[in-house]
């Protein structure tokens, strides 16, 4: 207990050592107290006694090994060894030993009460780092969607779940009659000249595509030509002007 009184640690960490130290057989140097019972002797929770005893265990004040209940019925409490009471033959012993409830005389407690086989391996750690979070692979640009959506007035990123389904509905459909995200707009644009006071939405675009024609653009006419057949006026035909005028109708 002196000895433990005297390391320099975290006082976690020490205390942990030192309710190893109390229940330590002095003859043999080894206690099996379970991590539920340190826990409760040091009033903090099993995580953090497991925590304290790695750290014990990388500062090479204990050495702990694992035990195994007769005919391998699983694992039973950990063999820990404090530094003041280890020797070097004992550190270098490797393999499986046989630990009989006779060693330890002032913790029959937390003894088994058959003979258990101690194999030299660790326990697995208590805490292990998370899975890096994998990133969602980013969703191919839809330009159909997204024209439908501009020529309708809608923010894509504001929509509710029944707003999407209409215009993912849309967007099949136009897709499956070959309409390409260009010829959105100039549809658009039709539909709002024929029904200038209806709403244009992505079902409305939808139900009237077929009948909505996108006229011509028209040609650009200087100011000295006649506005129906477009000849200058310094050298304007009649004739001529009676074909195109028709034409342009």
């Amino acid at each position: 207990m002196t000895w433990a009184w005297e390391q320099h640690l975290d006082p976690s960490d020490k205390l942990v050592l030192l309710a190893l130290a109390n229940r330590t057989n002095h003859e043999t140097g080894v206690c099996y107290p379970g991590q539920k019972l340190l826990a409760r002797e040091c009033s903090m929770s099993d995580r953090s006694v497991r925590r304290h005893l790695k750290n014990l265990e990388d500062l090479g004040l204990i050495e702990r090994r694992a035990r195994m209940r007769k005919q391998g019925r699983g694992r039973t409490s950990d063999e820990y060894r404090i530094a003041f009471f280890q020797e070097d033959n004992l550190s270098t012993k490797s393999g499986p030993t046989v630990q009989t409830d006779t060693t330890n005389r002032t913790n029959l407690h937390d003894q088994p009460d058959t003979v258990v086989q101690t194999r030299t391996e660790r326990e697995p750690e208590e805490e292990t780092l998370a899975a890096a979070p994998q990133e969602k692979p980013s969703r191919k640009k839809d330009e159909l969607f997204e024209a439908i959506a501009s020529a309708c007035g809608i923010d894509i990123r504001q929509l509710t779940g029944s707003s999407r389904g209409q215009l993912n509905k849309a967007t099949k459909e136009l897709r499956d009659i070959g309409a390409e995200p260009g010829e959105v707009e100039p549809k658009a644009k039709a539909y709002r000249k024929l029904y200038e006071n209806a709403a244009l939405t992505p079902s409305a675009l939808v139900k009237h595509w077929p009948s909505l024609t996108v006229s011509k653009q028209q040609r650009q006419q200087p100011s000295d030509t006649c506005p129906e057949c477009y000849q200058p006026w310094s050298d304007h035909d009649q004739q001529i002007h009676d074909l195109q005028a028709g034409r342009w109708r």
